[in-house]
């Protein structure tokens, strides 16, 4: 039996997640968790075989998480699955020491499939992630990779979001439990990295790296 904890801050797509799951029966799910000070505690107290892990989550992200669960506790294996199709967040997860990378688009599909292999203590990544971490060694092989797809870090990526969403300030900084001071750096961070001036053009970078769809 493969005991697997879910982080994702969404309580439907937890349920969701968690109905798919179900239908295998060599997983069993025994936490599900909103965030990732929680998530370190929970593998603290269930010593879960697999954590699917959400990047975009509420006070440190889930890099940051993976990154600080996995030190703790390097015999989990972490399957990142997020709305992220972006060559500098994918590669920063798997740095972090996930062994797998699933898209949410992909995850009734191949949840439990990448579940499964990364217990098995293989790497897994959906189909449109390992095309895209291809174009990016390509790209370094033939010197046109992109500097700004991966120049910006996971709350960077999520402000950036939640902009071209058309959220406030104060509205992005109660989802990421920071402050609208905090969100105010990171925009200026984003837009001084990207060489942009306003919102239409870090929507455009949202549309464009797959941040949010057109």
């Amino acid at each position: 039996m493969i005991r697997v904890m879910l982080v994702e801050d969404h309580t439907m797509v937890r349920e969701a997640l968690r109905l798919v799951l179900e239908q295998d029966d060599q997983i069993q799910v025994v936490a599900e968790v909103g965030d990732g000070e929680t998530a370190l505690r929970m593998a603290d107290k269930f010593s879960p075989d697999v954590v699917v892990m959400d990047i975009a989550l509420p006070g440190p992200s889930g890099i940051e998480t993976t990154q600080r669960m996995l030190g703790k506790h390097p015999g989990i294996k972490v399957l990142a699955l997020s709305t992220y199709l972006n060559q500098g967040i994918v590669e920063q997860m798997l740095d972090a020491g996930a062994s797998g990378y699933i898209t949410k688009l992909a995850a009734g599909v191949e949840l439990a499939r990448g579940i499964h292999s990364v217990a098995a203590g293989h790497t897994y990544l959906c189909a449109e992630v390992t095309a895209l971490v291809t174009a990016g060694l390509r790209s370094r092989q033939s010197g046109s990779e992109k500097p700004d797809d991966t120049s910006l870090s996971a709350r960077e990526l999520q402000v950036v979001t939640f902009l071209a969403e058309g959220k406030s300030a104060p509205e992005i900084a109660d989802k990421l439990h920071i402050s609208p001071k905090t969100v105010d750096t990171h925009r200026r961070n984003v837009m001084r990295k990207l060489g942009m001036h306003n919102v239409v053009g870090l929507t455009k970078y949202a549309i464009r790296t797959g941040l949010i769809l057109p």
